[in-house]
C-alpha cells in the first residue's frame, strides 16, 4: 500500500533522485578542486613560501630588528632641558617643572609615564615604548619622551619641517 494519500512513494522516489543528484555535484566539485590543486600545486607552494617569508619579513619589522641596537631615551621637558637616559639601564626619573610633575620609569628596555598629576592622566595610560622612533607626550606638561639609537642616527634628529621640506624651506611658494 502506498500511504492514506497515495503520494509517500512518489515523494520518497524524488528525495532519492534529489538526493543522488546532490551528491553527484558535490563529487563533481570534490574532483574539480582536487584537478585544479593538482594543476596549480607549484603555484600553490610558491605562495605558500612567499606568504611564509613575508610573514617573518614582517614580524621582523615591527619588532625593531631585534634587541641588538642599543638605544638612549631622551626626556624633552617644559623648561627646555633634555635629560638622556640609557634604555638598557632600570631607572626611575622625576621631572617638575612649573607645568607639574611626571614620573618616567624605565624597566626592562622599556619606557613609560608611571604617574603624573596632569588632569587626564593620558601620558600614564599610554603603552610603554621600547623601539628607536617611539615616543610618548604628555600635553598638558610639555614633555615629550622619546627612543634614539645611541648612536645619533636616524631616529630624533629631523624635525617636522626637515622631513617635509628636506631642501630647507620653511614656507610653500604662493
Amino acid at each position: 500500500m502506498l500511504g492514506s494519500n497515495g503520494n509517500s512513494g512518489v515523494f520518497h522516489g524524488i528525495m532519492v533522485l534529489v538526493r543522488a543528484t546532490m551528491v553527484s555535484m558535490l563529487r563533481r566539485r570534490i574532483c574539480r578542486v582536487a584537478h585544479l590543486l593538482e594543476r596549480y600545486r607549484a603555484t600553490f607552494a610558491a605562495a605558500a613560501i612567499l606568504a611564509a617569508v613575508l610573514s617573518v619579513l614582517f614580524a621582523h619589522a615591527f619588532a625593531g630588528g631585534g634587541d641588538s641596537e642599543h638605544c638612549n631615551v631622551l626626556v624633552h621637558d617644559a623648561d627646555g632641558q633634555v635629560h638622556v637616559l640609557d634604555l638598557s639601564e632600570d631607572a626611575t626619573l622625576e621631572v617638575t617643572t612649573a607645568l607639574g610633575s611626571n614620573t618616567i620609569v624605565i624597566e626592562g628596555g622599556t619606557v613609560r609615564v608611571s604617574d603624573a598629576d596632569c588632569p587626564q592622566g593620558d601620558c600614564t595610560r599610554q603603552s610603554a615604548i621600547s623601539r628607536p622612533g617611539e615616543q610618548i607626550i604628555c600635553l598638558p606638561h610639555r614633555l615629550w619622551i622619546e627612543i634614539v639609537p645611541a648612536d645619533g642616527s636616524s631616529a630624533g634628529e629631523m624635525d617636522a619641517d626637515a622631513v617635509s621640506y628636506p631642501d630647507g624651506a620653511d614656507t610653500v611658494a604662493g
